[in-house]
């Protein structure tokens, strides 16, 4: 629920609810003062109905103190009207001049009830003893001249006291309804804004001190939540580059050394050379060219490693383009190998090709799918260190992919160094006696890995190395 909706709602809950509450309030309070009835029948019932019976009652009574006012001093009359009016809940006083003939109720004093000549009817009450009543009062002489009243005490007046009593609890329990249901709304609401932005504040404290190793979540799907998820996707990607970025650095040091380790020796021994032409060691025509061939040699060693170390740095950032195209892989490693196979059979070397049959087309760069099989053959080529080596290179077709293996009778490497042949600048000859940057299988393993697919090595079961590598196949010019 977005914030813009939890806060109409939470608006609207604080008109609605104190509204529910109050008409609660007032029903338990109708309960309460009017035995169980409900409030607006009770009262329409005491200020309709009865008020009218109490009058017709009263006229009764005004007639007969006007024509049989000796009815007043009969006790049985004075108690029949008396339960007569006791149903409608109206007390009956009648007076003699001060004393009090009757009275239906014995807590009314004479002392309570209005004097002779206040006749007439006061809907409004007035409290006599311990109650309130509206009062009806007829004044009228007796016979032997003496002041006379016929007091009516009715106790739906008791409706002015109720009223005193009902409506502080009423505007009390309305203004506290409302400071309530503020309370918990904005105790509600608040918990939901003011967590999130704790969880902001919290992860922006980290951020700051460095620490990048944590997470936030957030399960709403409002805007605090989706800030959160875009904090938390900022923090990642932010790690992410600070990682990336000590990756840089500590690949820049490490080729830093390896660089100058590599071409400390070259350099120096193109400075001996140098030397010797510059001191006449090389006295003769023939050494002169000897020693001019060897600092050629070097200098295009150098070259070459700058080149490829050129090459990995971009193949390293992501920063080298790939042409990919569907390409025969079979037709593509014939053709590889009529350009190389007199250079490889110089060194005496046998190169053969196992092809399947039908066409397999994969998704590839041609000009670094070369670099790959260079990189590959002529290590095999570098390391074969016996007449009549082979290099065999195979196809095995998968569901998705097609594997390519390059496998040579060489010495192979130790179990704990097949995994590591891939790294940069790694050599499995310490001395270094047998050249090579340390990058061609580096370079191979980044340019299989930019086209999707994996590159291995594994040992021949007698002797030998095996390099194998994966490419996607093409959706279009595959046949069986």
């Amino acid at each position: 629920m977005s914030i813009r909706k939890r806060l109409f709602i939470s608006n609207a809950a604080m008109i609605v609810m104190p509204i529910i509450i109050i008409m609660f309030i007032i029903f338990l309070l109708s309960v309460v003062y009017t035995d169980g009835a409900f409030i607006g029948k009770h009262f329409r019932q005491q200020w309709q109905n009865t008020d009218e019976r109490t009058a017709e009652l009263f006229k009764g009574l005004q007639k007969t103190a006007s024509l049989e006012q000796e009815k007043f001093l009969n006790k049985d009359f004075l108690d029949s009207l008396s339960e007569q009016l006791k149903s409608e809940n109206v007390d009956v006083v009648i007076r003699k001049d001060n004393d009090l003939l009757f009275t239906s109720n014995p807590q009314i004093s004479k002392d309570d009830l209005p004097s002779f000549g206040n006749e007439g009817y006061n809907p409004a009450g007035a409290t006599v003893g311990d109650g309130h009543y509206s009062i009806r009062q007829h004044d009228f002489y007796f016979k032997d001249g003496s002041e006379g009243s016929i007091i009516l005490l009715d106790d739906s007046a008791s409706f002015v006291k109720f009223a005193r009593t009902f409506f502080p609890i009423l505007f009390g329990s309305l203004i506290l309804s409302f400071v309530l249901t503020n309370v918990f709304l904005s105790y509600i609401v608040s918990r939901s804004i003011l967590r999130p932005v704790r969880q902001l504040s919290n992860a922006s404290e980290k951020i700051s001190r460095g620490d990048l190793n944590f997470s936030i979540k957030s399960k709403n799907n409002d805007e605090l939540g989706q800030l959160i998820r875009t904090f938390d996707s900022m923090r990642e990607q932010l790690k992410e580059s600070l990682e990336l970025r000590d990756k840089y650095e500590n690949n820049r040091k490490e080729i830093i050394a390896n660089i100058s380790h590599d071409l400390k020796t070259p350099i120096t021994s193109i400075l001996g050379y140098v030397e010797g032409l510059q001191d006449g060691v090389a006295n003769s025509d023939a050494k002169r060219e000897q020693y001019l061939d060897t600092i050629r040699s070097k200098a295009t060693y150098m070259d070459r490693l700058i080149e490829e170390l050129a090459l990995y740095s971009k193949l390293d950032v992501n920063k080298l383009p790939f042409l990919f195209e569907s390409v025969d892989i079979q037709a593509f490693i014939k053709d590889y190998l009529e350009e190389i196979s007199e250079e490889v059979m110089d060194k005496d070397i046998q190169i053969s090709f196992d092809a399947i049959k039908g066409h397999v087309n994969v998704l590839m760069d041609r000009d670094k799918m070369i670099r790959v099989m260079e990189n590959i053959i002529f290590n095999s080529v570098k390391f074969i260190n016996k007449k009549s080596g082979k290099i065999t290179i195979s196809i095995t077709e998968q569901e998705k992919m097609i594997k390519v293996s390059v496998s040579d009778n060489g010495p192979g490497v130790s179990q704990d160094e097949l995994m590591s042949i891939f790294k940069r600048f790694y050599r499995t000859d310490p001395a270094r006696s047998t050249g090579g940057s340390g990058l061609g299988l580096a370079i191979a393993s980044q340019i299989i890995e930019a086209h999707g697919g994996e590159i291995w090595a594994e040992n021949m079961p007698k002797e030998g190395l095996r390099v194998n590598f994966t490419l996607k196949k093409s959706e279009d010019g595959n046949d069986d």
